[in-house]
């Protein structure tokens, strides 16, 4: 088990009312000016810079095909012989999944999307050159990168619950203490995107079983799947011990007190972290019917 947990989840049962423990966004705030410097912040936002850090820590992300950087890169760049068969695109200053192009399969000289719509490599081309522009950063004066990526085969466990798309975890920590975590599952009305705001769904999970206890498409609860028919309440998330030594480890890797950590499971290579998360949302609590506050004061956190 992950150090501390046993000392946040264990022994009886908490009696007071657990509204009571609700981490405001105000006290949220706070945690993140007292623990996450401005640097850590730049770092965690931009995925290639946080990418380096993690995997100078022996952190497992996922692969890298190429970065392009500037518009030397670019222009040196063949989509046809530089890339593999299915990919991911994303940019390294994006956000809410802003500007990312996947392709599941080629053929010829023609990928495909998850949709089965055709990608040629003028439309990849002009894909980068738009990310590498800034077109996806939030400032279109900012240049940007293209962090080229394979594409992700989710853990067949968790593939089998969702229509199509690939389910990511959000844990939470203060330090090296996992606090609070849930799975996000995409279904048909999200367009196979693990995105709350699109209608995916959101699923709270027991720290030390790794089960999933509640799930929720805003804030309706649920009990199965609604496009597969899939029980959610008690599926057993796999590698659970190794996600946790993954999301313990994150925060500090880029220099972050207070993150959110994202991880996929890939069918080969298990937990693999996506992206790291210095400003990580409280909706989590309202999915987990938990709150945040207790939980970091068992770590020694005062709030006053």
């Amino acid at each position: 088990m992950v150090m501390g947990l046993g000392k946040i989840f264990g022994g009886a049962p908490r009696l007071h009312n657990p509204l009571d423990e609700i981490l405001g966004i105000n006290m949220r705030n706070a945690l993140i000016a007292k623990y996450n410097a401005r640097s850590a912040i730049e770092r965690a936002r931009d995925k290639v810079a946080a990418k380096v850090a993690l995997e100078a820590a022996g952190i497992a992300c996922t692969g890298t095909v190429a970065v392009i950087d500037d518009h030397q890169k670019l222009g040196e760049f063949k989509p046809l012989r530089d890339m593999p068969d299915a990919w991911a695109i994303k940019p390294a200053r994006g956000s809410q999944g802003d500007g990312i192009l996947l392709a599941v399969r080629r053929e010829g000289n023609t990928w495909f999307k998850g949709s089965g719509a055709a990608l040629t490599e003028d439309a990849v081309m002009h894909h980068i050159q738009k990310v590498v522009d800034g077109g996806f950063s939030g400032d279109s004066a900012a240049e940007d990168a293209a962090l080229i990526e394979p594409l992700i085969i989710a853990d067949p466990a968790l593939a089998g619950i969702v229509p199509e798309g690939l389910p990511d975890l959000r844990v939470i920590s203060l330090h090296h203490t996992p606090l609070m975590a849930m799975v996000r599952l995409p279904t048909n009305e999200s367009d196979g995107k693990a995105n709350l705001h699109q209608r995916a769904i959101g699923a709270g999970i027991d720290m030390i079983t790794g089960r999933i206890t509640r799930a929720v498409v805003k804030g309706t609860p649920i009990t199965h799947h609604p496009d597969t028919g899939v029980p959610l309440i008690g599926f057993a998330i796999p590698g659970w011990e190794r996600v946790l030594e993954l999301a313990a480890n994150c925060g500090p890797a880029v220099g972050l007190g207070y993150c959110g950590a994202d991880i996929v499971l890939d069918v080969n290579e298990g937990p693999l972290v996506i992206e790291v998360n210095a400003h990580p949302g409280i909706e989590i609590q309202n999915i987990c019917q938990e709150g945040l506050k207790a939980r970091i004061a068992a770590t020694g956190e005062d709030f006053r």
